[in-house]
């Protein structure tokens, strides 16, 4: 008896014990005697089945390492595209690296997270921990910006954080999830020619096709920036951040006690978008081009405070 004939002789004793003890429906299934009409109308309210559905997820695990202390030349920034380090004359943008630049991303201060949703305020190991959960997604990308007038004294040029996520290689599109400057910096150099430089590398280098920023809506210092940079206004997404947790929200401690929490449940959200036409044919390339070439402020003379009137300022 050749293997096919056997396997054709088991699939018949097989359907016959099945048949003495239930019955077979139109699509193989098997139903146990008397249980065939109960099966068919035992549906829930939505007319679906009722049977079990398997779901395996489980939520990420803690990562073996939150690389504290991995070197820069050994921290794999695990990004979907190739990136190398972006400078201008003053502002340099390289991957942010805990073990450089977890110091000065810990200055950034607590009240600078309240239109972030979920991110911030942070401690050293929920730092880590964001940063980790960053770098572990390669449509992720984590930036330190860095102002050169500082380094070049000898001082931690640390100026803030850029945070690209939602990078996509088959629709070539990205999305802005985080854009924090320390306050010292705000209204000088430092943003613009940040925003320059990983602009040119997303529209010029790895040729993305659209570029999108988003705001929360009462964040219109932000919206000023973007607009200024190009960013055309596509919407408002209601809801878009969702239920931020408890232990991240935030009190406003100026309005007195019992005052609402500066960070809701939920955000509504300003959404724009540059594309590569924009880019190369719609004048914003050039428009960077002569903003680069304005006069700088003296950084290491900044006490902390944004400036009010030195050299050229940025809104």
């Amino acid at each position: 008896m050749t293997s096919e004939t056997q396997s054709t002789q088991l699939d018949q004793n097989h359907s016959e014990s099945f048949q003495a003890n239930g019955q077979v429906d139109h699509d193989g299934d098997v139903l146990l005697n008397g249980e065939g009409e109960n099966n068919r109308n035992r549906m829930d309210m939505n007319g679906s089945a009722d049977q079990t559905v398997l779901n395996l997820y489980r939520p990420t695990g803690t990562p073996s390492t939150y690389h504290a202390a991995t070197p820069r030349e050994l921290y794999d920034i695990n990004f979907v595209f190739p990136f190398h380090v972006l400078h201008t004359d003053h502002v340099r943008l390289e991957p942010l690296v805990p073990s450089v630049h977890l110091s000065g991303f810990l200055r950034l201060p607590p009240e600078s997270w309240i239109h972030f949703g979920d991110l911030g305020p942070y401690t050293r190991k929920t730092a880590l921990e964001d940063i980790e959960s960053y770098r572990a997604d390669p449509t992720c990308l984590l930036l330190a910006v860095i102002d050169l007038q500082l380094e070049a004294r000898g001082d931690d040029g640390f100026a803030g954080v850029y945070g690209l996520i939602e990078v996509n290689q088959e629709y070539m599109t990205a999305v802005f999830g985080l854009i924090n400057i320390l306050p010292k910096y705000q209204r000088t150099h430092i943003n613009t020619h940040a925003m320059a430089l990983i602009l040119s590398y997303l529209f010029e280098e790895v040729h993305l096709i659209r570029i999108q920023y988003d705001a929360v809506t009462y964040n219109a210092p932000s919206i000023r920036a973007a607009e200024r940079f190009g960013f055309k206004k596509e919407g408002v997404f209601r809801n878009f951040n969702g239920i931020v947790p408890s232990h991240k929200k935030i009190k406003d401690h100026t309005m007195g006690a019992g005052k609402k929490e500066q960070k809701s449940k939920s955000q509504d959200m300003w959404v724009g978008s540059l594309t590569d036409y924009d880019w190369f044919y719609d004048g914003t390339k050039t428009k960077f081009a002569t903003m680069l070439e304005r006069p700088v402020v003296n950084t290491t003379m900044l006490n902390g405070t944004t400036p009010k009137s030195e050299g050229r300022l940025d809104e």
